[in-house]
């Protein structure tokens, strides 16, 4: 084995010499004299199962010297020979990792200047912030020798994700959860996206269960999207106008506050769907224009496109709030750095609040960078760790963790306030987002397509 690895013993839990802070691989093994390592746990009934995400492979196969004992049944069939194949591709993968870690301890000895490399992101605005990007390229520059930067891009639009990819303009993507596999884009089918190695994304295993190895993110299998935040697509107030907190979506279509609201511009379907939840349509049927249709949406649609006092896109930002009594939002609370958000509150409506899950997904463009591709994955794993899940995003954006320690340290840390008592219903009252059929996006667009020529010709399709 190369690089000084042609021991018996790879040690369980192999620390780089160059990455002694962070970088753990955790797919490692042991062996013994005269034994065969075997990459597939039985499971006790002699079914072959993958072992865990962050689960030593130490089990061996009976050695020769086992003869006459009970036999373990781990008889490689079509499944076994598949993790055999993953089991070396994740050896392969360790050794790769040595030597580029490797590499890098001796050209810093060496005297020679960092390897520069630049990743590319498009994603949410507030997804990468700065101190966090700083901390993970220390630990890049120290583990393998690499100068990173991150070349940044801001997405206002979810048609921007497919349109990167498809020009090789970006490496890691942010999308909704309802996206990647959406009749419009196909990105785990279309070859743009690659498959994620989760013996790279350790702390996936920490995901809260319902969005792990969710069917949205799956393809053959594979992980294609791991997600790193989730929200709602929420109904704020101005406590300085309107005195009570509204109970219903109903409250845009009330008079009093004509003109003086404003919904997002790209995600039309979402304005459709509490156009719907309004008028007291059952969740599930929001998604389907079939059980939702005829003239009553319609004007309930009209009226949001007519009378919004604007439109905002990406991200909500404060100027976006100037004036305004209501407003949709990305968030479950407000920010309080700055005042920027001031007397702005969250609603909880008794008819639920639809739900979004943003996940990264990396582009094609890495197939043939393979550190690249191993650093991209390792900046998903440390946006998964529990520190900046809570600090660095959600409590900045007012969004919630995807993680388990994450969210319930999140929620505990806003017991008895109103903040708390909302973080807690939205997330109980909460409808995720479907996939829409082809039938049922096409006629959403259209009724929303159709509702925006009723705004007058001077801004009708601004946004802040």
């Amino acid at each position: 084995m190369p690089m000084g690895l042609n021991k018996r013993r790879f040690e369980k839990d192999l620390t780089c010499r160059a990455g002694s802070k962070g970088f753990r691989q955790v797919f490692c093994f042991e062996v013994g004299a005269g034994q065969a390592v075997h990459p597939m746990g039985d499971g006790g009934n002699g079914e072959q199962t993958e072992p865990a995400v962050g689960q030593g492979i130490d089990e061996p196969m009976a050695s020769p010297g086992d003869a006459g004992r009970k036999p373990s049944g781990r008889v490689l069939g079509r499944r076994g020979m598949d993790g055999m194949k993953r089991w070396m591709t994740t050896v392969g993968a360790v050794m790769l990792l040595v030597m580029w870690a490797q590499s890098g301890a001796a050209a810093r000895d060496r005297g020679e200047a960092p390897k520069p490399m630049t990743l590319r992101l498009l994603i949410w605005d507030g997804y990468a912030p700065q101190e966090v990007r700083d901390s993970f390229i220390k630990r890049v520059r120290e583990t393998y020798g690499v100068d990173l930067a991150f070349a940044i891009t801001y997405a206002s639009n979810p048609d921007d994700f497919f349109d990167a990819l498809r020009n090789d303009k970006v490496d890691l993507i942010s999308p909704a959860h309802n996206l990647p596999k959406d009749f419009r884009y196909n990105l785990t089918t279309n070859g743009l996206t690659l498959p994620i190695r989760l013996e790279n994304i350790p702390n996936y295993a920490h995901l809260v269960p319902e969005l792990f190895r969710q069917p949205w993110a799956m393809e053959g299998g594979d992980v294609y999207a791991v997600p790193v935040v989730q929200g709602p697509y929420a109904l704020a107030y101005n406590t300085a106008l309107v005195r009570e907190e509204p109970t219903s979506w109903r409250v845009f279509w009330d008079p009093a506050w004509q003109g003086k609201f404003m919904v997002h511009k790209d995600y039309y379907e979402l304005n459709v769907y509490i156009s719907a939840l309004a008028l007291g349509y059952r969740k599930p049927d929001i998604f389907r224009f079939d059980a939702i249709k005829g003239g009553a949406l319609e004007k309930r649609v009209g009226y949001l496109a007519a009378e919004s006092a604007t439109f905002w896109q990406g991200f909500d930002k404060p100027e976006n709030y100037q004036g305004l009594a209501l407003s949709t939002t990305w968030r479950c609370i407000f920010p309080s750095a700055d005042g920027a958000f001031e007397g702005w509150r969250i609603a909880v409506p008794e008819e639920g609040t639809t739900w979004w899950v943003d996940a990264m997904l990396i582009s094609h463009t890495l197939k043939e960078k393979p550190l690249l591709r191993r650093i991209a994955e390792e900046w998903i794993n440390h946006l998964l760790t529990d520190e900046v899940q809570t600090r660095s995003i959600a409590m900045e954006l007012g969004t919630y963790p995807v993680t388990r320690k994450g969210l319930s340290e999140y929620v505990a840390s806003l017991p008895d306030t109103a903040s708390g008592d909302t973080l807690r219903l939205l997330l109980k009252n909460r409808i995720p987002w479907q996939i829409l059929e082809t039938r049922d996006r096409n006629a959403f667009k259209f009724l929303w397509s159709e509702a925006m020529k009723t705004r007058p010709s001077e801004g009708a399709g601004e946004g802040r």
